[in-house]
């Protein structure tokens, strides 16, 4: 009994011997896989943005977001580009929240909602162009940077941009939290103005507040209904409030 238990012991010890330099190895690969993973988002999808960069229209930003969701998939991407860089500051999607302002003196649009929706299409479009996905992977690092983006945009995100984040950190090992807490809105997440709303009826509804400079805020003068894609003026007297009809 005891010579079969030392044969199992020794045979137990053999096999770890011969199966730790194999593990070793392997794991030594899965690093410099992921490490060259990490350099092709940061050669290849800068390099491929800049391609993009380099054939941007002349337009006004109201324009560019117009040509966000016509033409070709490559038509899309550049106009994504051209207006992430006609809006963020140096080009930068982290920098969103320094964005201000409106599509227009007359508009009730965000530019910083403008800017997000250049950003989720170019990412999208460049998913779906052959390697694209390395500049696609290359928009959501530069974007990850910003720990309230991923707050606001990422955890809660509309449900047919949450494929495109998974096959883009499928096929590129994008490093980094990626998850979903719940999908919320949808696309376009630029909103249409829908007039006045008591504070009563932004609270009921958990509604996103904007400030007079059009900026995402704890408190502000006008209200984003993400779920249901409106924007509205806030007023303190709640029998200014306007029922949803359903929407």
């Amino acid at each position: 009994m005891k010579k079969k238990i030392s044969l199992a012991i020794a045979l137990f010890f053999c096999l770890i011997s011969f199966a730790t330099p194999l593990l070793a190895a392997q794991s030594w690969d899965d690093l410099v896989a992921g490490m060259q993973q990490q350099e092709d988002i940061k050669q290849k999808g800068a390099g491929i943005v800049d391609q993009l960069r380099a054939q941007a229209p002349v337009a006004s930003e109201t324009q560019l977001w117009n040509a966000l969701w016509v033409g070709d998939t490559m038509s899309r991407a550049t106009a994504g580009v051209a207006l992430m860089d006609k809006i963020f500051p140096g080009g930068d999607p982290s920098k969103w929240e320094q964005v201000q302002g409106f599509l227009s003196n007359t508009s009730y649009q965000p530019r910083q909602l403008a800017a997000l929706d250049g950003l989720f299409v170019a990412v999208a479009s460049l998913n779906a162009i052959p390697n694209g996905e390395w500049g696609a992977a290359y928009l959501l690092s530069q974007f990850g940077k910003s720990g309230r983006g991923k707050v606001y945009f990422i955890e809660e995100v509309p449900a047919e941009f949450r494929p495109v984040i998974d096959s883009v950190v499928s096929k590129t090992g994008l490093r980094g939290d990626w998850s979903t807490v719940r999908s919320r809105g949808r696309m376009p997440l630029l909103p249409v103005y829908r007039g006045i709303i008591s504070r009563n009826g932004v609270e009921s509804r958990q509604m996103q507040y904007f400030d007079g400079f059009g900026s995402m805020a704890n408190n502000g003068r006008y209200a984003w209904d993400r779920d249901r894609g409106y924007f509205y003026q806030v007023v303190e007297d709640s029998s200014f409030f306007i029922p949803s009809f359903g929407f």
